[in-house]
């Protein structure tokens, strides 16, 4: 799509009209803003919001799904700073009667998964359900990866295949298409391993931090797909790329894992394959799958020979 009334134009448009930050703090354009905190070690702030009818529909999930998800996103953002997430404030706009048990049930499991304690929030009425997490995190004495750093040479990879959530949605689709039902809870036959990574999305705590001990030099989720965030990194470190794969999960297609978005995996970029395979096993962990490498001319995207866009999810904003 056009960005000319798109996310990326907004979200610079934002950059531009506030005062910048201050020496050693990341404000606007990162996975999560980097402050100093009261002992003048790094603060991780995150905020992302979940729209009924946008990102989920309840005719494919349940609202246990969209409060695991609410918080999982969050996670996610702290995940690719390399950080471990610390508090969260919860705002849910247009709950209507029977959704907020749901709703908490959701965001208790994945508070417990993540040790993220939910300690807040707010309550509004709206015409559809909103819910938007704020979220705190700490770097426990690591410094902040930040997609801004790659540098050429640097080896280019992905935690691990891609197209899981999009591959997942357009199942459960199917299956409403045939008169099914499809909320199930978790473990059930129609939960299998697609539709379980579109609606109760995985946060990649463990890989950042072991893509932090391993020396990442950048480092982003794949949130809105592969091609779109990949550009991101690479805008942001004034590098090109040139990938030779896609990882693709299986049931999905290269489509899929290369735009459908909502996969939460990390790319990250290391000077040192040694170093991330040693620090990946370690911590006991899949290894990574290279996908490519940084060059030195910042307009280069490239699949092989092919030009590599930049496809994937962006907010329409009119």
């Amino acid at each position: 799509m056009s960005d000319a009334y798109g996310e990326i134009a907004a979200i610079e448009t934002i950059r531009r009209g506030l005062p910048q930050p201050p020496d050693g703090q990341i404000w606007i354009g990162d996975d999560a803003a980097v402050v100093v905190g009261p002992a003048g070690e790094p603060l991780l702030l995150a905020a992302d919001t979940i729209v009924e009818g946008v990102h989920f529909d309840f005719g494919l999930v349940d609202a246990a799904d969209v409060g695991w998800k609410s918080l999982a996103v969050n996670v996610s953002d702290i995940a690719a700073m390399g950080g471990q997430p610390l508090h969260a404030l919860v705002t849910v706009v247009g709950a209507r009667a029977g959704v907020i048990d749901g709703l908490v049930r959701g965001l208790a499991e994945a508070s417990a998964a993540y040790e993220c304690a939910v300690v807040g929030g707010d309550l509004s009425s709206g015409p559809c359900l909103v819910v938007s997490v704020a979220i705190t995190g700490t770097m426990a004495g690591r410094e902040p990866i930040l997609r801004s750093k790659a540098q050429p040479g640097d080896v280019l990879y992905v935690t691990g295949p891609l197209g899981r959530s999009a591959a997942g949605l357009r199942a459960l689709r199917a299956e409403v298409g045939r008169g099914g039902k499809a909320p199930a809870e978790p473990g059930a036959p129609a939960f299998s391993d697609l539709t379980a990574a579109y609606r109760r999305p995985a946060a990649r705590l463990s890989e950042g931090l072991a893509a932090s001990t391993a020396g990442a030099t950048a480092m982003i989720d794949v949130s809105d797909g592969l091609g779109i965030d990949l550009d991101r990194l690479a805008t942001a470190s004034g590098v090109g790329v040139v990938i030779d794969a896609v990882p693709t999960a299986e049931g999905a297609t290269r489509d899929d894992a290369l735009s459908g978005g909502e996969d939460y995996e990390l790319v990250f970029a290391a000077r040192d394959p040694g170093e991330v395979a040693r620090a990946f096993q370690a911590a006991g962990l899949a290894q990574p799958i290279r996908i490519g490498v940084c060059v030195l001319d910042p307009a280069v995207r490239r699949e092989g020979a092919k030009l590599l866009k930049a496809s994937g999810w962006q907010h329409r904003l009119s």
